[in-house]
């Protein structure tokens, strides 16, 4: 079984992770909102904990829908995190209504819903910035990509999919293109892409893979195999032919 490096253990994932433990610690020994004098010890931790792993999931799925939107991806990032937790609170507002209805025997009727929103609003809202920090940048403008071969390139992209380019990924005749926008697969191969673009905006870390430069999060080993996070979520295998390009590549970005 491969070991887990200590790349993959302060990857954003697991710092995510880490930041849910122990705000689920906290509340758990905090008891707010009446849950101290309520609940025994142990059913006081599960139910915190239960509330904090639906409000990360509800976090990240609203992430995950919000991303493709051009005005979200421009925000900064402290206000991109407001946003997404006020809109992941309407959701998690009624699964609170529910665990209440479950566990406290306690309905909410519907003139107590925006005191309850304001209620749930104050904890989502630190859940959705520990669940979406490690995968935000801060807004920047877009990289300088106004020359011909870059234009060339984005000629055959659609306009949907913007100009922050996360990642390309060879498919046969066919190329995904990953951006902050979403993905999409448009008719080239992955060795014209690379003639195409200007090399300081990325380079290319497998015969399948190019990223883009300024989306590398994090450079990681898992056992054998070298991978490369990126800001959007996904996860690239660096090629063992191109470990020193990837490597040349990034230090290029840090000097």
């Amino acid at each position: 079984m491969p070991s887990i490096s200590l790349r993959t253990w302060t990857s954003p994932i697991f710092t995510s992770f880490y930041g849910l433990i122990a705000l689920g610690v906290f509340l758990g020994f905090a008891g707010p909102f009446g849950s101290f004098q309520s609940l025994a010890s142990p059913q006081r931790y599960a139910y915190w904990f239960s509330l904090v792993a639906a409000g990360y999931g509800l976090a990240i799925a609203t992430l995950q829908i919000l991303r493709p939107a051009a005005p979200f991806a421009r925000l900064p990032k402290l206000a991109a995190i407001v946003v997404l937790g006020l809109i992941s609170t309407l959701p998690m507002m009624f699964v609170v209504a529910w665990t209440l209805t479950l566990v406290f025997g306690r309905s909410t009727p519907p003139s107590e819903l925006v005191s309850l929103y304001f209620s749930v609003a104050a904890v989502q809202l630190v859940i959705a910035g520990i669940a979406a920090w490690p995968f935000l940048r801060p807004a920047r403008p877009a990289p300088p990509a106004a020359g011909p071969s870059a234009d060339q390139f984005f000629e055959r992209v659609p306009d949907r999919l913007g100009r922050d380019l996360l990642a390309l990924e060879a498919q046969d005749h066919y190329l995904m293109v990953h951006t902050r926008r979403g993905s999409a697969l448009i008719h080239m191969r992955l060795s014209e892409a690379v003639q195409i673009l200007p090399p300081q905006l990325g380079f290319q870390a497998h015969r399948r893979w190019w990223v883009a430069r300024d989306e590398v999060a994090g450079l990681r080993r898992d056992g054998h195999q070298t991978l490369i996070d990126l800001t959007g979520g996904l996860t690239v295998p660096v090629g063992r032919t191109f470990l020193a390009a990837v490597r040349s590549g990034l230090d290029a970005r840090s000097a």
